[in-house]
């Protein structure tokens, strides 16, 4: 819970809202830099309640849809069972039943066989036998490189001046982080 002083930090950002001075505040010194920073621990405070309290109830909210949902699974497996079980007897007896009704239907799919690698025995018998089924991915260790090469007039070049092709450099303005302190 926030204490007193966050309070009154936030009733004097709505009195401040309300008389219009936000659109014509402007800070002019250390004393107006400070008094943004108040404003801005209070809000991020209020703003942490807010989250906390959603957060709360979230979790109470997933619990109960959670216990609503397990206890009606079982008789959702059962009803779904039932309608398999007639399905496939069906099936048997008919290669081509089709199970359809307004509120539903029952399908089947016939699926391709799965194959299950261990792909270091698949790589070595491949090494051997048909080397040609064998990937090798290529990519740029961008790490070592930026070590290796520099930076020289917007391009990346080596020792000797060489430029690398296929990089571009892109200046980027500096960010600016506001950090409120604790």
């Amino acid at each position: 819970m926030m204490n007193n002083y966050l309070t009154e930090e936030l009733m004097e950002i709505e009195q401040f809202e309300e008389c219009g001075d936000a659109e014509r505040f402007k800070i002019k010194d250390l004393d107006s830099s400070n008094w943004v920073f108040r404003k801005l621990k209070a809000i991020d405070e209020s703003n942490n309640e807010i989250k906390e309290l959603a957060k709360k109830e979230i979790e109470r909210i997933k619990g109960w849809e959670k216990k609503k949902l397990e206890a009606t699974e079982g008789s959702k497996n059962f009803f779904e069972g039932l309608l398999i079980e007639y399905y496939v007897n069906q099936r048997k007896l008919d290669e081509k039943f089709k199970l359809s009704t307004p509120y539903g239907k029952v399908s089947s799919r016939k699926q391709q066989p799965q194959w299950n690698y261990e792909d270091d025995k698949t790589i070595e018998w491949l090494e051997k036998n048909n080397n040609k089924l064998i990937r090798i991915k290529k990519e740029v260790n961008k790490a070592e490189l930026k070590k290796l090469y520099t930076i020289h007039k917007g391009n990346v070049v080596t020792k000797d001046g060489e430029i690398i092709e296929g990089i571009t450099i892109e200046n980027r303005a500096d960010t600016i982080s506001i950090k409120i302190t604790e």
